[in-house]
């Protein structure tokens, strides 16, 4: 590697390569879609957008040849851009690394060739420059590791877009664990930002329907805030601070003093990742124990504390045993947060215990607090249910409700069921910037649970904590109405799967004896979720 520089002179030289790099393959981006599709009709029922996804649902057997031949041109053109966006990404380094992870996470919006070319970028880690990690000590700290730590091993033990973590050792005997980042990505940020969305708004205006501008906002505030790690050491000490109360959360400490807006020490938590399923069972953790705990934490950031770690991703949560034996939960960087105000976490926490026990105005009235456009829709985004208009015109097939034929429907339903459609869409494109990162959260928690077999019913467990966190009505006859309502509704869910689940294993039984071994695992979550 060359030596180091880091003049702010050889940070502006960099960063206009970076920018005639990007714009050379966006123009070569939108010369290609030109080419691709001139003189092309889309023989599709639908808006001429290239990146509609619906007729891709299709197989081929229904597809005409018009369709076919529509079909391969949209693949063609997409692997293109998407190999070439991420080819881009990766060369330049630095904060469009973590521009396209942030895009990565959001693949579910974007054409189906993105979520495998912009795969490389989850798992890339950079090389620093030589005398890069000295210059930034002695910048940020007074001195070189070496002089400050009593151990400090240069080679990096994790890598990420933005940092490395080193092991080392204070003068007082503490492992700690350093985390370093780049030394230009926050000089860069800025530049990076403005050319991605200079570009973006271009080829949105040169590529009808693309919906990065949609979701780029959300990375970028992302990235903004995981650059400062004053932030995060305010954030993992509030953490630690607010939830004191859960003596099964350990939240690895702070050195202040060797610590910057670029450095950031903390004690060495030893424990096992929640990625690695298999060790976990391996060494005896109970994972109903391990769940209820996880789910405890961050449902009580939500509704109680309102300070919420947005990235609960299973490689920054840690299992172990305590002194005393008991299994401990440890939570790791807590670099991208969001603060709930008290009067917005009661209306989240009104707003979730009312779906559950069915009370239609209340939800109405705490959504419209959350700034939700369309409180139904997002009870059914985030319960996998259909609840008010959804549930009414019968989009319930999952849950075993009738669905409404079209033919069935009064004119005043078919506007409804066109409103929906429109919910669908914009929903979390408008979400309110202080809902984006908790829904985030949520999923999360729902993915690791998932994960480890669904042993704990996360819905019920949240809404339990939300009730307990949420404001008091001073009726005490309201107040019991609504517990009774909350307990017989998980009364009579519990019976109801109890009575699938013997049906199930009763028709897997006669099934298996012809057709073998039948695999029920699949619906068992689904009925436990």
């Amino acid at each position: 590697p060359r030596e180091w520089n880091l003049s702010d002179h050889n940070v502006l030289l960099v960063g206009i390569v970076r920018f005639v790099r990007t714009v050379c393959n966006a123009a070569l981006i939108m010369a290609v879609y030109k080419w691709s599709y001139w003189n092309v009709v889309n023989p599709f029922e639908e808006d001429d957008n290239p990146m509609d996804r619906q007729n891709r649902d299709k197989t081929d057997e229904e597809l005409t040849p018009e369709q076919k031949k529509y079909r391969e041109i949209q693949h063609s053109f997409w692997e293109f851009a998407a190999n070439r966006i991420a080819s881009v990404m990766l060369t330049n380094g630095g904060s469009y690394i973590k521009i396209g992870q942030g895009m990565a996470t959001y693949s579910s919006m974007l054409p189906q060739e993105f979520a495998t070319a912009l795969k490389p970028l989850l798992s890339n880690i950079f090389e620093r420059q030589s005398g890069e990690v000295d210059h930034m000590f002695v910048q940020d700290l007074g001195g070189p590791p070496e002089e400050l730590f009593a151990e400090f091993k240069r080679d990096p033990i994790a890598g990420a877009s933005i940092a490395q973590v080193f092991l080392g050792k204070t003068k007082a005997g503490q492992k700690v664990a350093i985390k370093v980042q780049y030394f230009d990505i926050a000089k860069r940020f800025k530049m990076d930002k403005g050319t991605c969305l200079f570009l973006l708004n271009v080829l949105d205006w040169f590529i009808p329907g693309i919906p990065f501008l949609n979701i780029m906002p959300h990375v970028f505030d992302s990235l903004e805030k995981e650059l400062d790690f004053v932030s995060e050491a305010y954030n993992s000490e509030t953490c630690k601070n607010e939830l004191k109360d859960l003596d099964f959360l350990y939240v690895p400490a702070v050195h202040k003093r060797l610590s910057s807006k670029r450095i950031l020490t903390m004690d060495f938590a030893e424990g096992i990742s929640l990625v690695d399923i298999d060790k976990v069972k391996a060494a005896g953790h109970d994972t109903k124990e391990i769940m209820t705990k996880v789910i405890r934490i961050f449902s009580e950031q939500i509704f109680r504390t309102g300070t919420v770690h947005s990235d609960p991703h299973p490689g920054n949560i840690l299992v172990r045993k305590n002194k005393s034996g008991k299994l401990e939960v440890v939570v790791i960087d807590h670099g991208l947060y969001e603060r709930l105000p008290l009067q917005y976490r009661q209306a989240f926490a009104s707003f979730w215990h009312s779906v559950i026990i069915d009370d239609y105005e209340e939800v109405q009235r705490s959504g419209k607090l959350l700034g939700l456009n369309y409180p139904d829709m997002m009870a059914t985004l985030l319960f996998f249910k259909p609840y008010g208009k959804m549930k009414k015109l019968g989009f319930g097939g999952m849950h075993g409700e009738k669905r409404k034929k079209i033919e069935d429907m009064t004119e005043e339903e078919k506007k409804e069921m066109e409103e929906i459609r429109h919910m669908g869409h914009d929903t979390l494109d408008s979400l309110p910037k202080e809902l984006a990162l908790v829904f985030r959260n949520l999923r999360l928690i729902q993915g690791i649970n998932l994960s480890f077999g669904v042993p704990v019913n996360r819905v019920r467990l949240m809404a339990e904590i939300a009730v307990r966190n949420s404001k008091k009505n001073e009726d005490f006859i309201t107040n019991l109405k609504s517990q009774v309502k909350f307990e017989w509704h998980f009364f009579v869910l519990d019976v109801r799967n109890r009575i699938l689940s013997w049906m199930l294993w009763v028709y897997s039984w006669f099934v298996k004896r012809e057709e073998g071994k039948v695999d029920m695992s699949q619906a068992a979550l689904f009925l436990k979720a």
